[in-house]
């Protein structure tokens, strides 16, 4: 004897629609998406070009100013780095062509069989970290070969640089000229990277360490020291030549990984703003149906909360570059990659619930066709939340019945999330019979129930009680109020 019963409903129907749904794609208007964001990502991009270039150029006229005897081996020390810049930048654009190729192909595998879910969705996220981890480590493997060239260059100018000295002893000079020369090349090369280089952000302390031996360079020539002052200078002019050139490289190195951040931020959000509304395609028995659907709705708004992140590191990369390490960026980058997948999730996450939903209408068709052999007429019907969020559709679905002898009864389906991330429907039935004291109108209905859902399909196992109702012959009355449910706010059930 029990005035509510309930039974988890057989998700064969389920299941093969999950598998046989595809999703239709705008082609043109996902590449056209991804471009403009691509458009504004190079902007940016362009800026920090932009500003090497001017670098090199202030550097070009710093060289003017150096003696004669260093102005050749420098100026050639500095084309042949520039040259291994434009090289490293060429191979990068390479590999980001090559990369976007391929990711495009792997999202357009996504949006063809996204209703294998289980397995495919896990080879997804296992290729996609696949490619991530093969990407960062091209990129590591280019930055490390151009550190070796770095470091040759640098030491092939440290022997240029001391035969160079010898040059210099060989003219007739005094040693305090010797060491006033040494004193105005070294202040060059310094002034130039506290004029032009982000030496801060990627030297922080070391121009202040060189120009301390700069002052006491100069305090030894005012001394009359100017042999101690001579072997000062030429060794400070090696080290800011030295400094000049790495901080050169890790601006290059940074560049490369902002880059990379950038580009992909943008493109993520190009696939978050494509996949603002998805299509969905079903073969069932009765031919083809489209089905549209509202991600952010159907993701319980998760899908706006990833797009303000990712918006939100766009406005970082953008508007504050110079408060963001290399670290950062590689975090970034690693946050891009799992956008990718948190993204994927949250649309097979969407399309679960989407068709849960659709399975709730089709049960209710199938228990009102039923029903109504047996007598029973609808009276009325809402989704839980209708009027809260304007639809309802995420959650349980109501019917209020009766039968010719006054009889009522209210039927609910339930989506419930299982452990393994697939939706479940559970119904229940609430009884209330004209006769506050027919003890028998629960257990006969509860009978012809067992025997409807089974001969429908939608179940093999018999109705239990719903736990507290156990020994109650008619339902919880709140059931029946209708204008409460249609205002109550959803309720997530989770399965065990």
């Amino acid at each position: 004897m029990s005035g509510e019963k309930e039974v988890r409903l057989r998700e064969g129907e389920y299941r093969r629609l999950m598998n046989a749904a595809r999703q239709v794609e705008n082609e043109q208007s996902r590449t056209d998406a991804l471009d403009a964001q691509l458009r504004q990502a190079q902007r940016q991009i362009h800026e920090q070009q932009a500003t090497a270039d001017r670098r090199r150029q202030a550097f070009e006229r710093s060289i003017g100013n150096l003696s004669q005897e260093l102005q050749a081996t420098t100026r050639d020390l500095h084309q042949r780095l520039v040259r291994q810049q434009q090289e490293h930048a060429g191979n990068v654009r390479r590999l980001e062509q090559e990369t976007s190729q391929r990711l495009a192909q792997q999202q357009r595998d996504f949006n063809s069989s996204i209703g294998q879910l289980d397995k495919r969705l896990s080879q997804r996220i296992k290729e996609q970290g696949a490619e991530f981890n093969r990407r960062v480590e091209q990129l590591d493997q280019r930055l490390v070969g151009q550190r070796r060239e770095y470091l040759g260059l640098i030491a092939e100018q440290a022997e240029h640089v001391q035969r160079q000295f010898a040059n210099l002893e060989q003219r007739r000079m005094s040693a305090q000229q010797y060491a006033e020369q040494w004193l105005a090349d070294s202040r060059v090369i310094l002034d130039y990277i506290e004029q032009n280089q982000q030496h801060q952000q990627f030297a922080p302390g070391e121009l202040a360490v060189l120009k301390s031996d700069l002052a006491m360079s100069r305090t030894n020539i005012e001394a009359g020291h100017e042999q101690a002052a001579i072997a000062t200078c030429q060794a400070l002019y090696g080290k800011a030549l030295k400094l000049q050139a790495e901080i050169e490289f890790r601006q290059m190195e940074w560049d490369t990984y902002y880059s990379e951040a950038l580009n992909g931020a943008r493109a993520q959000l190009a696939a978050l703003e494509a996949q603002q509304t998805a299509r969905w395609v079903f073969d069932t028995h009765q031919g083809s149906h489209e089905l549209d659907a509202e991600i952010d709705y159907w993701s319980d708004g998760a899908l706006s909360a990833l797009k303000g992140r990712v918006e939100q590191s766009i406005s970082t990369l953008e508007q504050q570059p110079h408060a963001l390490t290399l670290d950062d960026l590689k975090q970034r980058i690693s946050n891009n990659q799992e956008c990718i997948i948190e993204l994927e999730t949250i649309v097979v996450g969407a399309k679960e619930r989407l068709i849960a939903s659709q399975l709730r209408v089709n049960i209710a068709q199938d228990l009102l066709d039923e029903l109504g052999r047996s007598g029973w007429q609808l009276e009325d019907s809402t989704w839980q939340g209708e009027t809260a969020d304007g639809k309802g559709w995420k959650n349980s679905y109501h019917m209020k019945l009766k039968d010719l002898g006054g009889n009522e009864m209210i039927s609910v389906i339930i989506p419930e999330d299982r452990p393994e991330g697939e939706i479940e429907n559970r119904v229940q039935f609430a009884y209330y019979p004209h006769d506050n004291n027919d003890a028998r109108f629960a257990a006969s209905q509860t009978a012809r129930l067992n025997e409807t859902l089974a001969e429908i399909g939608l179940t093999q196992e018999p109705l239990q009680c719903v736990p507290g109702q156990e020994r109650t012959i008619r339902g919880d009355e709140q059931r029946r109020d209708f204008a409460e449910i249609r205002a109550k706010e959803p309720i997530k059930t989770s399965g065990t």
